[in-house]
């Protein structure tokens, strides 16, 4: 069966709304959290761990609390609500917003606003599943009847049904999980700045001479910049590569990998962290020098004379 124009945009319009009373309702737990945690709170959880083994017990991972929690909440909602598209965009003012909702028909019961500034569309809530279906068949007479109802579009929400449903879930753990990647990213690269042991830029020091920056890529494929230069030193044979990563873990994890190039394999240091020298230090070293403070020239005459 084809869907109509109404159906398919409703769709996308619908996973908004959803999206955004997911990130406004600040009733329901902070499944983010974990983006600020410490290594001593990864520690804490494995000794939890153990001691749930112990007892028998088992604890949830963050993707099955996500689930759990969503799929709870479309279960105690699922039947009482509609999706409701106007032809103009919804009013900023909440007690107008919900004015015009509850102007659809006597039994709704509330509406959720959606957060783009723009939005045409929204969710309207009702007591029970026999008000939403009441409702719903009155509005799509008015709607053909009744002149003020003209370009409104109602249907039953698509998170009555399981399939969509799953699709929150999914993208919600996913949008979690890549936040906890990337906080687990910013700490080790906090630690190795506070350690001074290493940055985002790799060397590789027996780089082959024909070897191009293309070649190298291929290696590093998320690398942000690729310089190569001729070796020095008992590396005068080969060119030098620096390859700077996108972060100092992107960087650890390079180090730790056997790479090789045109049958060689290559050798990998952190970069050094190159310190500009303050005017101050230079000055220090004149002085234990013998060197004096240069003397513009044309002092140098007026004292001459």
């Amino acid at each position: 069966m084809k869907k109509t124009v109404e159906e398919s945009s409703s769709e996308s319009e619908e996973l908004l709304a959803e999206n955004s009373e997911e990130s406004e309702d600040e009733s329901e737990p902070d499944l983010g959290a974990s983006s600020t945690e410490s290594d001593e709170d990864d520690d804490d959880d494995a000794a939890e761990s153990s001691d749930d083994e112990e007892t028998g017990t088992t604890t949830k991972t963050r993707a099955e609390i996500i689930e759990e929690k969503i799929q709870n909440k479309y279960e105690k909602l699922k039947g009482t609500r509609l999706y409701v598209r106007f032809p103009k965009k919804i009013p900023i003012d909440e007690q107008e917003f919900q004015a015009n909702v509850k102007s659809l028909h006597p039994l709704v019961s509330k509406s959720t606003k959606p957060r783009q500034k723009h939005a045409r569309f929204c969710l309207v809530d009702f007591k029970s599943q026999e008000d939403r279906d009441q409702a719903f068949e009155a509005i799509k007479k008015s709607i053909e009847t009744d002149p003020a109802f003209k370009g409104i579009f109602v249907s039953l929400p698509k998170t009555d049904s399981d399939e969509f449903v799953n699709e929150l879930v999914t993208k919600q753990q996913l949008s979690v999980e890549n936040k906890r990647t990337k906080s687990l990213m910013k700490r080790e690269a906090k630690k190795g700045q506070r350690k001074g042991n290493f940055t985002s830029s790799v060397v590789i020091t027996n780089l082959p001479k024909t070897s191009s920056v293309a070649q190298v890529r291929q290696l590093f494929e998320n690398a942000v910049d690729i310089q190569i230069k001729p070796g020095k030193g008992k590396f005068r044979e080969f060119s030098a590569a620096t390859v700077t990563l996108p972060t100092t873990f992107d960087a650890r994890k390079a180090i730790k990998q056997d790479l090789s190039l045109a049958g060689t394999k290559l050798q990998l240091r952190f970069n050094a962290k190159q310190q500009k020298r303050k005017p101050k230090d230079k000055l220090k070293r004149k002085a234990e020098s013998g060197e004096g403070p240069r003397v513009p020239k044309k002092l140098k005459k007026l004292n001459a004379n």
